[in-house]
Protein backbone atom coordinates (compact mmCIF):
# COMPACT_ATOMS: atom_id res chain seq x y z
CA UNK A 1 0.00 0.00 0.00
CA UNK A 2 0.97 3.60 -0.55
CA UNK A 3 -0.28 6.82 0.95
CA UNK A 4 -0.41 10.45 -0.16
CA UNK A 5 -0.81 13.37 2.22
CA UNK A 6 -3.39 16.00 1.30
CA UNK A 7 -4.50 18.73 3.69
CA UNK A 8 -3.42 16.59 6.62
CA UNK A 9 -5.35 13.59 5.36
CA UNK A 10 -3.98 10.36 3.93
CA UNK A 11 -5.28 8.96 0.69
CA UNK A 12 -4.85 5.18 0.47
CA UNK A 13 -3.98 3.68 -2.91
CA UNK A 14 -3.62 -0.06 -3.32
CA UNK A 15 -1.91 -2.11 -6.02
CA UNK A 16 -1.45 0.75 -8.46
CA UNK A 17 0.67 -1.51 -10.65
CA UNK A 18 3.87 -1.03 -12.57
CA UNK A 19 2.65 0.77 -15.70
CA UNK A 20 4.67 3.73 -16.96
CA UNK A 21 2.98 7.13 -16.83
CA UNK A 22 1.38 8.78 -19.85
CA UNK A 23 4.34 11.11 -20.25
CA UNK A 24 6.62 8.11 -20.35
CA UNK A 25 5.10 6.60 -23.45
CA UNK A 26 2.60 4.33 -21.78
CA UNK A 27 0.77 2.01 -24.17
CA UNK A 28 -2.96 1.39 -24.10
CA UNK A 29 -6.30 2.16 -25.74
CA UNK A 30 -6.60 4.81 -28.42
CA UNK A 31 -9.19 7.58 -28.27
CA UNK A 32 -11.41 5.80 -30.83
CA UNK A 33 -11.13 2.42 -29.12
CA UNK A 34 -12.02 3.98 -25.76
CA UNK A 35 -15.10 5.55 -27.38
CA UNK A 36 -16.12 2.14 -28.77
CA UNK A 37 -15.77 0.62 -25.32
CA UNK A 38 -17.99 3.35 -23.87
CA UNK A 39 -20.65 2.83 -26.54
CA UNK A 40 -20.55 -0.93 -26.06
CA UNK A 41 -20.87 -0.61 -22.30
CA UNK A 42 -23.87 1.74 -22.39
CA UNK A 43 -25.78 0.64 -25.48
CA UNK A 44 -25.95 -3.04 -24.56
CA UNK A 45 -29.45 -2.90 -23.09
CA UNK A 46 -30.17 0.82 -23.21
CA UNK A 47 -31.97 1.10 -26.54
CA UNK A 48 -34.19 -1.92 -25.82
CA UNK A 49 -36.01 -0.16 -22.97
CA UNK A 50 -36.21 3.38 -24.38
CA UNK A 51 -39.47 3.03 -26.39
CA UNK A 52 -41.10 1.70 -23.20
CA UNK A 53 -39.59 4.68 -21.35
CA UNK A 54 -41.35 7.01 -23.80
CA UNK A 55 -44.55 5.06 -23.27
CA UNK A 56 -44.16 5.75 -19.54
CA UNK A 57 -43.14 9.40 -19.79
CA UNK A 58 -44.75 10.63 -23.01
CA UNK A 59 -43.04 12.66 -25.74
CA UNK A 60 -41.27 14.72 -23.11
CA UNK A 61 -39.07 11.64 -22.78
CA UNK A 62 -37.33 12.63 -26.03
CA UNK A 63 -36.30 15.89 -24.42
CA UNK A 64 -35.11 13.98 -21.36
CA UNK A 65 -32.97 11.79 -23.61
CA UNK A 66 -31.28 14.83 -25.14
CA UNK A 67 -30.77 16.50 -21.76
CA UNK A 68 -29.43 13.34 -20.12
CA UNK A 69 -27.10 12.69 -23.04
CA UNK A 70 -25.55 16.15 -22.73
CA UNK A 71 -25.46 16.33 -18.94
CA UNK A 72 -24.18 12.80 -18.27
CA UNK A 73 -21.66 13.20 -21.07
CA UNK A 74 -20.47 16.48 -19.59
CA UNK A 75 -20.23 14.90 -16.15
CA UNK A 76 -18.20 12.09 -17.71
CA UNK A 77 -15.67 14.56 -19.11
CA UNK A 78 -15.33 16.16 -15.65
CA UNK A 79 -14.77 12.71 -14.17
CA UNK A 80 -11.98 12.21 -16.68
CA UNK A 81 -10.44 15.53 -15.70
CA UNK A 82 -10.39 14.37 -12.09
CA UNK A 83 -8.02 11.55 -13.00
CA UNK A 84 -5.86 13.89 -15.10
CA UNK A 85 -5.52 16.16 -12.06
CA UNK A 86 -4.53 13.21 -9.89
CA UNK A 87 -1.78 12.25 -12.34
CA UNK A 88 -0.55 15.85 -12.44
CA UNK A 89 -0.46 16.21 -8.66
CA UNK A 90 0.72 12.76 -7.57
CA UNK A 91 2.35 11.10 -10.61
CA UNK A 92 4.26 8.64 -8.44
CA UNK A 93 0.95 7.19 -7.21
CA UNK A 94 -1.51 7.52 -10.08
CA UNK A 95 0.51 7.40 -13.33
CA UNK A 96 0.20 3.60 -13.48
CA UNK A 97 -2.81 1.31 -13.71
CA UNK A 98 -5.33 1.28 -10.89
CA UNK A 99 -7.86 -1.46 -10.25
CA UNK A 100 -10.30 1.01 -8.65
CA UNK A 101 -9.90 4.37 -10.42
CA UNK A 102 -13.42 5.64 -9.61
CA UNK A 103 -12.93 4.87 -5.94
CA UNK A 104 -9.45 6.42 -5.97
CA UNK A 105 -10.95 9.66 -7.30
CA UNK A 106 -13.66 9.62 -4.64
CA UNK A 107 -11.09 8.91 -1.91
CA UNK A 108 -8.92 11.87 -2.94
CA UNK A 109 -11.85 14.27 -3.40
CA UNK A 110 -14.17 13.23 -0.57
CA UNK A 111 -12.10 11.11 1.81
CA UNK A 112 -13.02 7.69 3.21
CA UNK A 113 -16.83 8.28 3.29
CA UNK A 114 -16.76 9.27 -0.39
CA UNK A 115 -14.68 6.26 -1.30
CA UNK A 116 -17.10 3.92 0.48
CA UNK A 117 -20.13 5.52 -1.21
CA UNK A 118 -18.43 5.30 -4.60
CA UNK A 119 -17.44 1.69 -4.02
CA UNK A 120 -20.99 0.68 -3.11
CA UNK A 121 -22.56 2.64 -5.98
CA UNK A 122 -20.14 1.41 -8.65
CA UNK A 123 -20.44 -2.18 -7.49
CA UNK A 124 -24.25 -2.11 -7.29
CA UNK A 125 -24.56 -0.38 -10.68
CA UNK A 126 -22.27 -2.72 -12.57
CA UNK A 127 -23.60 -5.77 -10.78
CA UNK A 128 -27.20 -4.86 -11.59
CA UNK A 129 -26.46 -3.84 -15.18
CA UNK A 130 -24.54 -7.01 -15.97
CA UNK A 131 -27.31 -9.10 -14.39
CA UNK A 132 -29.72 -7.41 -16.80
CA UNK A 133 -27.52 -8.55 -19.67
CA UNK A 134 -27.78 -12.20 -18.59
CA UNK A 135 -31.56 -11.92 -18.26
CA UNK A 136 -31.81 -10.39 -21.74
CA UNK A 137 -29.61 -13.06 -23.30
CA UNK A 138 -31.88 -15.75 -21.85
CA UNK A 139 -34.99 -13.93 -23.07
CA UNK A 140 -33.65 -13.63 -26.62
CA UNK A 141 -32.42 -17.22 -26.74
CA UNK A 142 -35.82 -18.46 -25.57
CA UNK A 143 -37.46 -16.53 -28.40
CA UNK A 144 -35.04 -18.00 -30.94
CA UNK A 145 -35.00 -21.54 -29.52
CA UNK A 146 -38.00 -22.17 -27.24
CA UNK A 147 -36.82 -25.71 -26.49
CA UNK A 148 -35.73 -24.34 -23.11
CA UNK A 149 -37.53 -21.92 -20.81
CA UNK A 150 -36.11 -18.44 -20.14
CA UNK A 151 -35.02 -19.64 -16.70
CA UNK A 152 -33.14 -22.57 -18.18
CA UNK A 153 -31.57 -20.39 -20.84
CA UNK A 154 -30.36 -18.07 -18.06
CA UNK A 155 -28.26 -20.91 -16.66
CA UNK A 156 -26.94 -21.73 -20.13
CA UNK A 157 -26.01 -18.06 -20.71
CA UNK A 158 -24.12 -17.93 -17.44
CA UNK A 159 -22.16 -21.07 -18.30
CA UNK A 160 -21.31 -19.71 -21.76
CA UNK A 161 -19.95 -16.31 -20.67
CA UNK A 162 -18.09 -17.69 -17.66
CA UNK A 163 -14.77 -18.57 -19.38
CA UNK A 164 -14.61 -15.12 -21.01
CA UNK A 165 -14.86 -13.43 -17.60
CA UNK A 166 -11.50 -14.93 -16.65
CA UNK A 167 -9.69 -12.56 -19.04
CA UNK A 168 -7.83 -9.41 -17.95
CA UNK A 169 -8.79 -5.71 -18.13
CA UNK A 170 -10.66 -3.65 -20.79
CA UNK A 171 -7.51 -3.16 -22.86
CA UNK A 172 -7.38 -6.95 -23.18
CA UNK A 173 -11.03 -7.03 -24.27
CA UNK A 174 -11.01 -4.62 -27.22
CA UNK A 175 -12.39 -7.31 -29.53
CA UNK A 176 -15.51 -7.55 -27.36
CA UNK A 177 -16.07 -3.80 -27.67
CA UNK A 178 -15.88 -3.88 -31.47
CA UNK A 179 -18.30 -6.81 -31.68
CA UNK A 180 -20.70 -5.22 -29.18
CA UNK A 181 -20.75 -1.77 -30.81
CA UNK A 182 -21.14 -3.15 -34.34
CA UNK A 183 -23.85 -5.60 -33.27
CA UNK A 184 -25.83 -2.86 -31.52
CA UNK A 185 -25.67 -0.53 -34.52
CA UNK A 186 -26.81 -3.29 -36.88
CA UNK A 187 -29.63 -4.41 -34.56
CA UNK A 188 -30.90 -0.83 -34.23
CA UNK A 189 -30.83 -0.32 -37.99
CA UNK A 190 -32.80 -3.53 -38.58
CA UNK A 191 -35.43 -2.64 -35.96
CA UNK A 192 -35.81 0.92 -37.28
CA UNK A 193 -36.32 -0.25 -40.87
CA UNK A 194 -38.69 -3.01 -39.79
CA UNK A 195 -40.80 -0.56 -37.77
CA UNK A 196 -41.17 1.68 -40.81
CA UNK A 197 -42.09 -1.31 -43.01
CA UNK A 198 -44.61 -2.70 -40.51
CA UNK A 199 -46.14 0.69 -39.59
CA UNK A 200 -49.19 0.38 -41.91
CA UNK A 201 -50.05 -3.01 -40.37
CA UNK A 202 -50.26 -1.70 -36.81
CA UNK A 203 -53.53 -0.35 -35.37
CA UNK A 204 -53.83 3.31 -34.49
CA UNK A 205 -51.30 3.81 -31.66
CA UNK A 206 -52.54 4.64 -28.19
CA UNK A 207 -50.45 7.13 -26.24
CA UNK A 208 -51.34 6.77 -22.54
CA UNK A 209 -51.13 9.86 -20.38
CA UNK A 210 -48.16 9.51 -18.01
CA UNK A 211 -48.72 9.50 -14.26
CA UNK A 212 -46.18 10.45 -11.61
CA UNK A 213 -45.52 6.74 -11.11
CA UNK A 214 -44.98 5.89 -14.79
CA UNK A 215 -43.01 9.10 -15.41
CA UNK A 216 -40.58 8.16 -12.63
CA UNK A 217 -40.13 4.71 -14.18
CA UNK A 218 -39.49 6.34 -17.55
CA UNK A 219 -36.94 8.68 -15.94
CA UNK A 220 -35.10 5.68 -14.49
CA UNK A 221 -35.07 3.78 -17.80
CA UNK A 222 -33.72 6.76 -19.74
CA UNK A 223 -31.05 7.40 -17.15
CA UNK A 224 -30.12 3.71 -17.27
CA UNK A 225 -29.53 4.02 -21.02
CA UNK A 226 -26.92 6.75 -20.46
CA UNK A 227 -25.62 5.58 -17.09
CA UNK A 228 -22.15 4.32 -17.88
CA UNK A 229 -20.09 6.68 -15.74
CA UNK A 230 -19.33 3.99 -13.18
CA UNK A 231 -16.97 2.29 -15.64
CA UNK A 232 -15.58 5.47 -17.27
CA UNK A 233 -12.43 5.73 -15.10
CA UNK A 234 -11.63 2.05 -15.67
CA UNK A 235 -11.63 2.59 -19.44
CA UNK A 236 -9.73 5.88 -19.12
CA UNK A 237 -7.14 4.13 -16.97
CA UNK A 238 -6.34 1.80 -19.89
CA UNK A 239 -5.83 4.63 -22.42
CA UNK A 240 -2.45 5.50 -23.88
CA UNK A 241 -3.17 9.21 -23.33
CA UNK A 242 -5.71 9.68 -20.56
CA UNK A 243 -6.02 13.40 -21.27
CA UNK A 244 -7.94 12.48 -24.47
CA UNK A 245 -10.70 10.76 -22.52
CA UNK A 246 -13.03 13.76 -22.79
CA UNK A 247 -12.98 13.44 -26.57
CA UNK A 248 -13.74 9.74 -26.27
CA UNK A 249 -16.77 10.57 -24.11
CA UNK A 250 -18.01 13.17 -26.62
CA UNK A 251 -17.71 10.69 -29.50
CA UNK A 252 -19.39 7.95 -27.49
CA UNK A 253 -22.43 10.02 -26.50
CA UNK A 254 -22.84 11.31 -30.04
CA UNK A 255 -22.82 7.70 -31.18
CA UNK A 256 -25.40 6.80 -28.53
CA UNK A 257 -27.80 9.47 -29.79
CA UNK A 258 -27.41 8.22 -33.35
CA UNK A 259 -28.19 4.68 -32.16
CA UNK A 260 -30.95 5.53 -29.67
CA UNK A 261 -33.12 8.24 -31.22
CA UNK A 262 -34.38 6.56 -34.44
CA UNK A 263 -35.44 3.32 -32.74
CA UNK A 264 -36.93 5.08 -29.71
CA UNK A 265 -38.99 7.63 -31.65
CA UNK A 266 -40.09 5.14 -34.32
CA UNK A 267 -41.03 2.50 -31.76
CA UNK A 268 -43.19 4.85 -29.72
CA UNK A 269 -44.68 6.62 -32.75
CA UNK A 270 -45.70 3.35 -34.44
CA UNK A 271 -46.75 1.30 -31.41
CA UNK A 272 -47.66 3.82 -28.71
CA UNK A 273 -47.91 1.68 -25.59
CA UNK A 274 -44.79 -0.48 -25.97
CA UNK A 275 -43.80 -3.52 -23.94
CA UNK A 276 -40.50 -3.57 -22.06
CA UNK A 277 -38.29 -4.94 -24.88
CA UNK A 278 -38.73 -3.28 -28.28
CA UNK A 279 -36.87 -6.05 -30.12
CA UNK A 280 -39.49 -8.60 -29.03
CA UNK A 281 -42.37 -6.25 -29.95
CA UNK A 282 -41.78 -6.56 -33.69
CA UNK A 283 -42.51 -9.72 -35.70
CA UNK A 284 -39.79 -12.07 -34.44
CA UNK A 285 -40.81 -14.72 -36.98
CA UNK A 286 -39.08 -12.78 -39.76
CA UNK A 287 -35.56 -13.83 -40.66
CA UNK A 288 -34.26 -10.27 -40.54
CA UNK A 289 -35.50 -9.86 -36.96
CA UNK A 290 -33.94 -13.17 -35.97
CA UNK A 291 -30.65 -11.85 -37.35
CA UNK A 292 -31.08 -8.68 -35.28
CA UNK A 293 -31.71 -10.78 -32.18
CA UNK A 294 -28.54 -12.78 -32.84
CA UNK A 295 -26.63 -9.50 -33.23
CA UNK A 296 -28.02 -8.25 -29.95
CA UNK A 297 -27.09 -11.47 -28.16
CA UNK A 298 -23.51 -11.02 -29.42
CA UNK A 299 -23.64 -7.43 -28.23
CA UNK A 300 -24.85 -8.41 -24.78
CA UNK A 301 -22.17 -11.08 -24.40
CA UNK A 302 -19.42 -8.59 -25.28
CA UNK A 303 -20.91 -5.90 -23.07
CA UNK A 304 -21.29 -8.30 -20.16
CA UNK A 305 -17.60 -9.17 -20.33
CA UNK A 306 -16.64 -5.48 -20.32
CA UNK A 307 -19.09 -4.41 -17.62
CA UNK A 308 -18.27 -7.11 -15.10
CA UNK A 309 -14.53 -6.48 -15.28
CA UNK A 310 -14.45 -3.59 -12.76
CA UNK A 311 -16.45 -5.76 -10.32
CA UNK A 312 -13.87 -8.49 -10.55
CA UNK A 313 -10.99 -6.05 -10.12
CA UNK A 314 -12.61 -4.58 -7.02
CA UNK A 315 -12.92 -7.99 -5.36
CA UNK A 316 -9.45 -9.04 -6.47
CA UNK A 317 -7.85 -6.00 -4.90
CA UNK A 318 -9.71 -6.46 -1.64
CA UNK A 319 -8.84 -10.17 -1.49
CA UNK A 320 -5.25 -9.65 -2.72
CA UNK A 321 -5.72 -11.81 -5.82
CA UNK A 322 -2.78 -11.56 -8.22
CA UNK A 323 -3.28 -9.29 -11.24
CA UNK A 324 -2.75 -12.11 -13.77
CA UNK A 325 -4.49 -15.25 -14.96
CA UNK A 326 -4.62 -17.93 -12.27
CA UNK A 327 -6.90 -20.30 -10.41
CA UNK A 328 -7.77 -17.75 -7.70
CA UNK A 329 -8.97 -15.29 -10.34
CA UNK A 330 -11.09 -18.00 -12.00
CA UNK A 331 -12.69 -19.12 -8.73
CA UNK A 332 -13.48 -15.57 -7.58
CA UNK A 333 -14.97 -14.45 -10.89
CA UNK A 334 -16.96 -17.67 -11.20
CA UNK A 335 -18.45 -16.99 -7.77
CA UNK A 336 -19.57 -13.50 -8.82
CA UNK A 337 -21.27 -14.88 -11.94
CA UNK A 338 -23.02 -17.52 -9.80
CA UNK A 339 -24.47 -14.84 -7.51
CA UNK A 340 -25.71 -12.86 -10.52
CA UNK A 341 -27.44 -15.95 -11.82
CA UNK A 342 -29.22 -16.40 -8.48
CA UNK A 343 -30.48 -12.82 -8.61
CA UNK A 344 -31.54 -13.22 -12.24
CA UNK A 345 -33.47 -16.36 -11.32
CA UNK A 346 -35.17 -14.54 -8.44
CA UNK A 347 -36.14 -11.44 -10.49
CA UNK A 348 -36.11 -12.52 -14.16
CA UNK A 349 -37.74 -9.29 -15.34
CA UNK A 350 -35.68 -7.06 -17.59
CA UNK A 351 -37.57 -3.82 -17.01
CA UNK A 352 -37.84 -4.12 -13.22
CA UNK A 353 -34.07 -4.51 -12.79
CA UNK A 354 -33.46 -1.68 -15.29
CA UNK A 355 -35.75 0.69 -13.39
CA UNK A 356 -34.28 -0.21 -10.00
CA UNK A 357 -30.66 0.25 -11.06
CA UNK A 358 -31.49 3.30 -13.17
CA UNK A 359 -33.26 4.96 -10.26
CA UNK A 360 -30.80 4.18 -7.46
CA UNK A 361 -27.06 3.87 -8.03
CA UNK A 362 -26.85 5.09 -11.64
CA UNK A 363 -27.75 8.69 -10.65
CA UNK A 364 -25.12 8.57 -7.89
CA UNK A 365 -22.37 7.44 -10.27
CA UNK A 366 -23.41 9.50 -13.31
CA UNK A 367 -25.12 12.64 -11.92
CA UNK A 368 -24.15 13.23 -8.32
CA UNK A 369 -20.58 12.16 -7.59
CA UNK A 370 -18.76 13.34 -10.78
CA UNK A 371 -19.69 17.01 -10.36
CA UNK A 372 -19.05 17.03 -6.61
CA UNK A 373 -15.67 15.33 -6.97
CA UNK A 374 -14.56 17.60 -9.80
CA UNK A 375 -15.45 20.82 -7.97
CA UNK A 376 -13.83 19.55 -4.79
CA UNK A 377 -10.57 18.68 -6.57
CA UNK A 378 -10.44 21.98 -8.45
CA UNK A 379 -10.95 23.89 -5.18
CA UNK A 380 -8.19 21.99 -3.34
CA UNK A 381 -5.22 24.08 -2.23
CA UNK A 382 -1.75 22.87 -3.05
CA UNK A 383 1.47 23.41 -4.97
CA UNK A 384 0.22 22.30 -8.37
CA UNK A 385 -1.29 23.60 -11.58
CA UNK A 386 -4.28 25.82 -10.79
CA UNK A 387 -7.60 25.31 -12.55
CA UNK A 388 -10.49 27.73 -12.88
CA UNK A 389 -14.15 26.74 -13.14
CA UNK A 390 -16.29 29.46 -14.75
CA UNK A 391 -19.57 30.38 -13.08
CA UNK A 392 -21.70 28.80 -15.81
CA UNK A 393 -19.91 25.47 -15.45
CA UNK A 394 -20.12 25.48 -11.67
CA UNK A 395 -23.83 26.33 -11.87
CA UNK A 396 -24.45 23.60 -14.43
CA UNK A 397 -22.69 20.97 -12.32
CA UNK A 398 -24.67 21.97 -9.22
CA UNK A 399 -27.89 21.76 -11.26
CA UNK A 400 -26.92 18.29 -12.56
CA UNK A 401 -26.24 17.09 -9.03
CA UNK A 402 -29.59 18.47 -7.80
CA UNK A 403 -31.54 16.78 -10.61
CA UNK A 404 -29.74 13.53 -9.85
CA UNK A 405 -30.67 13.66 -6.16
CA UNK A 406 -34.37 14.43 -6.72
CA UNK A 407 -34.72 12.01 -9.62
CA UNK A 408 -32.99 9.24 -7.71
CA UNK A 409 -35.25 9.54 -4.69
CA UNK A 410 -38.48 9.50 -6.71
CA UNK A 411 -37.38 6.77 -9.13
CA UNK A 412 -36.06 4.52 -6.37
CA UNK A 413 -39.36 4.64 -4.51
CA UNK A 414 -41.43 3.85 -7.61
CA UNK A 415 -39.07 1.05 -8.70
CA UNK A 416 -39.30 -0.66 -5.31
CA UNK A 417 -43.09 -0.35 -5.40
CA UNK A 418 -43.11 -1.93 -8.86
CA UNK A 419 -40.98 -4.90 -7.75
CA UNK A 420 -43.11 -5.36 -4.61
CA UNK A 421 -46.28 -5.57 -6.71
CA UNK A 422 -47.86 -8.99 -5.93
CA UNK A 423 -48.47 -9.56 -9.65
CA UNK A 424 -44.71 -9.45 -10.27
CA UNK A 425 -43.57 -11.68 -7.41
CA UNK A 426 -44.90 -14.80 -9.12
CA UNK A 427 -42.43 -14.38 -12.02
CA UNK A 428 -39.52 -15.85 -10.06
CA UNK A 429 -37.70 -18.75 -11.74
CA UNK A 430 -37.60 -20.55 -8.42
CA UNK A 431 -41.38 -20.89 -8.65
CA UNK A 432 -40.96 -22.11 -12.24
CA UNK A 433 -38.46 -24.80 -11.25
CA UNK A 434 -40.61 -25.95 -8.32
CA UNK A 435 -43.68 -26.61 -10.50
Amino acid sequence: MMGAAEDGKTVIVTDVGTGVGVMGGRGGLSMIMAALLLVAQMAGAGFLSLPKALSNSGWIGVMMMLVFCVTVGFSGTRLGECWVMMEERWPQLYAGNSRQPYMDIAGVALGSPGRILAMFSVFATLFGVSTVFLVLISSFMHDLLPVLSECEWLLVAGAFVLPFTWLGTPKDLWQASVVAAASTALACLVIFVELLVEAPDYPEPHYPNPTVFTFALGFASILFAFGGASVFPTIQNDMADRALFGRSVALAFLGLLIIYLPVTVAGYAVMGAVESNILLNVDTRKTVIKVAIVMEVLNLIGTYIITTNPIFQLFEEKLDVENRFGWRRCVLRSGVVAVQLLIGLAVPSFDMIVNLVGGTTVPICSFILPGIMYLRMVDMKGDWKKRFVPLWERTLLILIVSVGVVGSLVSTATSIMDIANPDNIGKSCFIHFST
